[in-house]
């Protein structure tokens, strides 16, 4: 089941993705509070703003680049966002198409459909395994 094995993957991707963007975000306060503690700030736009011009040039060029590659990394969780969404779709579409073709029965399609709505809700990656296991009970 191919489209299940690669919802899997995204699943699998997403945890390390979002292991690497909490630990750049830690990073990203820790510079903003230095930032802070050597009298400027960062505005909205990751730019520092140093009204006492006590912030080294190198250091500002230095923590703005940080800044705005985390923010773009930030940014970019959105088109993941929708990949995980259309990768789940794609793997339960394949569940049931299965199912139906495994039983001809539209009745215990729709039972596993329903139940993978339901699971979903708490856990997507739990809905494809009771899918896979669905399946393999039939």
């Amino acid at each position: 089941m191919e489209k299940v094995k690669k919802f899997k993957e995204l699943c699998s991707e997403i945890e390390r993705r979002e292991k690497n963007l909490n630990e750049e975000l830690k990073e990203y306060i820790q510079k903003a509070n230095n930032v802070c503690k050597l009298g400027g700030f960062v505005s909205y736009e990751d730019k520092i703003i140093d009204p006492f011009d006590s912030i080294p040039d190198e250091l500002k060029r230095e923590y703005e680049y940080i800044f705005s590659q985390i923010h773009e990394h930030v940014r970019s969780q959105s088109q993941w966002i929708n990949e995980i969404n259309q990768a789940y779709k794609e793997a339960q579409d394949e569940i049931l198409d299965y199912v139906q073709q495994k039983t001809q029965s539209q009745d215990m399609v729709n039972h596993i459909r329903q139940t993978m709505g339901r699971i979903a809700q708490v856990n997507r990656l739990v809905a494809i395994e009771y899918g896979e296991q669905s399946i393999s009970n039939i």
